[in-house]
């Protein structure tokens, strides 16, 4: 125990990966811009590929999400309910990050949605539910 306030202070003044910077250094700034710890393997921020805002897509649920808190084999793993994109934020160097409307408040990332091949209101048209009889339906 008597070396270990030499050890911190001696780590302290060591340059670190993630930030480039000396925890001595970092301490003192308000904001410290950090490197990603894993590199990205596809293009990311102003780079990335983006969907368009009103795209219909279901998220993936996170661990827990659903009612019970445990999650069981034969539970869904995408949303149930179709939502489209409101927002996307994009900042440089980081993953864009897209807002659904009427859905979840948090954020997500492409990789955590899946597009839809057509938008909700496409489906109405296509088969214009509320005009037609049920037989009109049937035999389409």
């Amino acid at each position: 125990m008597t070396r270990f306030p030499a050890v911190i202070s001696a780590l302290n003044k060591e340059v670190t990966r993630l930030t480039g910077q000396k925890p001595v250094e970092t301490i003192k700034e308000k904001t410290v811009p950090s490197k990603p710890s894993t590199p990205y393997l596809r293009p990311v921020g102003v780079n990335e590929k983006k969907l368009p805002s009103g795209v219909s897509v279901r998220y993936l649920y996170q661990p827990g999400e659903l009612e019970g808190g445990r999650q069981r084999a034969t539970d869904p793993i995408w949303s149930l309910k179709v939502y489209e994109i409101e927002k996307i934020m994009i900042k440089p160097n980081t993953p864009v990050i897209y807002y659904l409307f009427d859905g979840p408040k948090r954020g997500f990332v492409r990789e955590e949605l899946l597009v839809m091949s057509l938008p909700i209101h496409s489906y109405r048209q296509q088969f214009n539910y509320e005009t037609r009889s049920n037989a009109q339906r049937l035999s389409y």
